[in-house]
């Protein structure tokens, strides 16, 4: 009866809240979900933008892009009790180019070609302003696996729990790249998640959902200096000890049902996370540093702007037929603040259907 009930939460997923029903016992639930992911801008604080490389000795042009499509097998252990693998497939791709001529060439002008030499210098030793390369676009991101319990179902409210192990399969992006995206952060996460439904009126469907995640310590690659300065030297690169600041988000799905399978609705999340905090794994990694810099450099430097926080709102889509889901989404990133935060624009699809397995 509640699945008749709860028509519209069956795309919920789509609307960044995942739904709280899992499958029947012994039902495998597979989902289809690609998500794209774009950003040229991105913000420098609460509503103020430029484009990505603004802080650049010359103009250059950026187009990041994120396309994650990933597969999701979730089994009912009971009618209550569900267990989940979530794995993606990343293709990330960086369009950087200087400024074309009215022949669609690529013609630098003195500054561009000045920046350009400066990056592969020894000094600083990055890779020269390109598009990303084919053998570096295709990557493992981070994969998930989730346990989830419907707490309460009654004949208008659902409410679940679920924990989230996020596994450190991603791939980070590189010092020695400007524009180099990440698949994953390549370190583990334990989440919560509390989720509820409620239906009012057979046809207005209120969804939300709140998590909380722990970030667990890790290393990474990082030149040492502030993040604000895209340009620092490679004799600043170090492995550092990294302790990842831990996150909550609040993410809210209403969705009016205009027919019998089909509904609208809009979105709206907050995600925020605290500060990172990075230090050398030793004192000798501390003089290695100092000691080709010329100068000492606490590692902690790396911790301003890694605090952020951001808001999404967008709309979507929902149908569902009798053994099928579908839905999709357009959601952008309205303003944020503390640190440097995509301007991102995300358009996700999400194609489910249930079968029994044995």
């Amino acid at each position: 009866m509640l699945g008749g009930l709860l028509l519209l939460p069956a795309a919920a997923r789509a609307q960044a809240v995942p739904r709280t029903d899992t499958p029947r016992a012994g039902t495998l639930r597979f989902t289809f979900e690609p998500v794209i992911t774009t950003w040229e801008r991105e913000f420098i604080d609460n509503r103020h933008e430029r484009r990505i490389g603004a802080s650049l000795p010359a103009k250059v042009f950026v187009r990041e892009e994120r396309r994650v499509t990933a597969f999701a097998f979730d089994f009912g252990v009971t009618n209550r009790l569900a267990v989940s693998v979530y794995v993606p497939l990343v293709r990330v791709n960086t369009h950087a180019t200087f400024p074309l001529d009215s022949a669609g060439q690529q013609a630098p002008d003195s500054a561009a070609q000045a920046l350009d030499s400066l990056l592969q210098d020894t000094t600083y030793a990055f890779d020269p302003i390109v598009n990303t390369s084919r053998r570096l676009r295709y990557f493992a991101g981070d994969i998930e696996v989730l346990a989830k319990y419907r707490l309460l179902e009654t004949h208008s409210y659902a409410l679940s729990g679920a924990v989230l192990v996020r596994l450190p399969t991603g791939h980070e992006d590189s010092p020695n790249n400007l524009f180099d995206i990440s698949t994953g952060d390549h370190q583990t996460d334990i989440e919560i998640q509390v989720a509820q439904e409620l239906t009012l009126f057979d046809r207005l469907w209120l969804n939300g959902m709140v998590r909380l995640g722990r970030q667990q310590p890790g290393t990474r690659a990082r030149r040492v200096g502030p993040q604000s300065t895209l340009l620092l030297p490679h004799a600043a690169l170090a492995t550092l000890a990294w302790d990842p600041g831990d996150y909550a988000a609040v993410d809210v799905a209403p969705m009016l049902r205009l027919a019998k399978h089909f509904g609208v609705g809009v979105t709206a999340g907050y995600w925020t996370k605290q500060r990172d905090h990075y230090r050398y794994r030793s004192a000798q990694d501390s003089i290695d540093v100092a000691t080709r810099l010329g100068a000492a450099v606490n590692a902690s430097v790396l911790d301003a702007g890694t605090g952020v926080r951001r808001t999404r709102l967008g709309v979507a889509l929902t149908y569902l037929g009798s053994d099928v889901e579908g839905s999709l989404s357009f959601e952008q990133t309205v303003s944020a603040a503390g640190g440097l935060v995509p301007v991102a624009t995300v358009f996700r699809i999400v194609m489910r259907t249930s079968r029994w397995p044995f």
